[in-house]
């Protein structure tokens, strides 16, 4: 992630959605000593929850499609459309967290939250972090990532689609596991079901580029329709 404003606005937006009030939000690495969180939230019910942010890279090698996007700037972009890399990408940031979270005590921080964010709206590049949420079930994150998350000193963990058709949110704790909910504002579920099935019949063939072109157009689409609303709002 990059500046601790940008990792604050991505925690209030996942505070929002939870309905959780908060007094303020200092940044716990202002000093020189790494603590394992990237935002410390003072909860209004009195509770101290630390907050590591990391956002998502739905693709197999690590950095190259943001990379290769920032390049191309605005007008190009990478959408992954393939679910199984999807989840290992998931599988590789939620182990590196963990990973990271296991080198550090806690003692002071009531909970420890880790915040997955996708489709992040950074200097107009944005599609290389969209993820398909309409394919991901919270079954699939649970077979995916539950042994991993349980094992961890995280109390919760969050994926939240910042731009996406779906808006879809999804939520992990060690009693429930992996929850998923989406809010369908003013879409068109017609348009969303007839993408879904040309993409499962392109697939079903081995159509590669007509994957790739359905994806690509997806993405642009869902991105044109959140900045108009932004834009009337």
């Amino acid at each position: 992630m990059a500046s601790f404003d940008t990792e604050k606005a991505f925690v209030q937006r996942l505070l929002d959605r939870l309905g959780v009030d908060f007094t303020f939000m200092p940044n716990p690495n202002a000093g020189s000593a790494e603590t394992g969180i990237d935002v410390s939230v003072h909860a209004a019910d009195g509770r101290t929850i630390g907050i590591q942010v990391t956002e998502a890279d739905p693709h197999p090698v690590p950095g190259q499609a943001r990379a290769q996007e920032q390049r191309a700037a605005a007008g190009g972009g990478w959408p992954q459309n393939d679910p199984q890399i999807v989840l290992e990408s998931l599988v590789r940031s939620i182990t590196r967290k963990v990973d990271i979270a296991a080198r550090h005590s806690f003692a002071s921080i009531d909970e420890v939250w880790l915040l997955i964010c996708a489709g992040l709206p950074k200097d107009g590049a944005t599609i290389s972090t969209v993820v398909p949420t309409s394919g991901l079930s919270a079954a699939d994150l649970n077979q995916a990532t539950q042994a991993i998350l349980r094992k961890s000193k995280y109390d919760r963990c969050f994926l939240l689609a910042v731009l996406g058709i779906e808006q879809a949110f999804y939520r992990w704790d060690k009693e429930c596991g992996w929850e998923k909910s989406v809010k369908l504002d003013d879409v068109s579920r017609t348009r969303r079901d007839a993408y879904v099935n040309s993409l499962h019949r392109a697939a079903a063939v081995g159509d590669s580029r007509e994957v790739n072109r359905l994806s690509k157009d997806e993405a642009q689409r869902v991105l044109r329709e959140v900045r108009k609303g932004e834009a009337d709002g």
